[in-house]
């Protein structure tokens, strides 16, 4: 029996290895993925907010300009594709603390590289019952959730459909690895591509910095328009909120932690002084880098294993346009952007 031909084995249908086998679909080529199917991995436990303004100094994320015009369209054709709806498109609201907060973004108002994402600035409390906004706040443009957990399982069953899905580990030890391809289990394809999240991949060493997040699900008597960011989040889901996120460097479990959920509760009543109960606690553990930059290429000395990986908490907003600008590379259309090159660690 032959070898099946194949351009590109996948490893990984989180996030990533999703957006990257739905760009090289797109572009007619074969492929074909491999993944464990497990409930805990960080995609799964995500979020899913995108967010064109970030950060406690509140400036526009990294490549906001070049990301967000063109990212809930790419999520829109997709929904079409897939014939699923997962993009919510939920403007932001982001309470300022202070006067101080309200003074700086009324300066803010008058430059334009804001105004793309500014959707209003109220200078009074918007009027939701238990919310602290006594100074008003900023509300965004380009802003909202995906629920990542449906686009997994729609694509998973498009890439059942079409054949091309393993739900299986990927067994690093039996691939053969030749100058200009790679043979693996009577498959025979131009690169293996790894987008495994926080994986023990023998062929890199890199700096990583997984950051596990506690998420809760609540009920409360109250529903909101935003989604409203202040210390913690709050996505309105229906009659529930979901509500995070805490950073822990050091304990990379999956499991939520009494300490984190305890954290993000006394947060959430800084900022939400209502009644609520919480239904449901997990957490998820991100695959955030050195320079919170991924890492894109390929291998410094095998040099058809590649790799795209390490989205962390912005993996929403970074792979639709990275994957297209992966895929552009590996047909030669275009040269590796040196900021999200895997080589800047050596």
């Amino acid at each position: 029996m032959g070898l099946t031909k194949a351009d590109y084995l996948i490893v990984g249908q989180g996030l990533a290895g999703t957006w990257l086998a739905h760009e090289m679909l797109n572009r007619d080529l074969k492929v074909i993925i491999f993944d464990e199917d497990k409930d805990e991995t960080s995609s799964k436990r995500a979020a899913g907010i995108y967010n064109p303004i970030t950060g406690r100094k509140m400036v526009k994320t990294w490549r906001a300009d070049q990301l967000f015009p063109t990212l809930e369209n790419m999520y829109s054709q997709l929904e079409k594709k897939l014939n699923q709806a997962f993009l919510h498109k939920t403007p932001i609201y982001r309470p300022f603390k202070s006067i101080e907060d309200q003074n700086d973004w009324e300066v803010k108002r008058g430059n334009e590289i804001y105004d793309e994402y500014i959707k209003e600035i109220p200078t009074n409390s918007i009027g939701y019952q238990n919310i602290a906004d006594p100074y008003g706040g900023i509300i965004l443009n380009h802003s909202g959730y995906v629920d990542i957990p449906t686009m997994l399982k729609s694509s998973k069953t498009l890439f059942v459909d079409k054949g091309i899905y393993r739900g299986e580990v990927f067994v690093y030890e039996e691939m053969e690895l030749n100058a200009d391809s790679v043979n693996y289990q009577g498959i025979e394809a131009k690169k293996v591509i790894f987008c495994e999240g926080v994986s023990d991949n023998p062929f890199w060493d890199l700096p990583f910095k997984p950051v596990r997040g506690e998420i809760m699900d609540i009920a409360c008597e109250w529903t909101s328009d935003h989604i409203i960011n202040q210390g913690v989040f709050m996505i309105p889901k229906g009659d529930k909120f979901t509500v995070g996120s805490t950073y822990d460097h050091n304990n990379l479990t999956f499991e939520p932690q009494e300490s984190g959920i305890k954290s993000l509760e006394e947060r959430l009543k800084k900022l939400y002084s209502g009644s609520y109960k919480i239904l449901d606690k997990r957490a998820g553990v991100r695959p955030a880098t050195h320079d919170r930059k991924p890492y894109i290429g390929f291998h410094s000395k095998h040099k058809t294993l590649g790799i795209f990986n390490g989205f962390g908490t912005k993996g929403v907003s970074l792979t639709p346009h990275f994957a297209k600008h992966f895929v552009d590379v590996l047909l030669d259309q275009d040269e590796l952007d040196e900021e999200v090159d895997v080589q800047r660690v050596n």
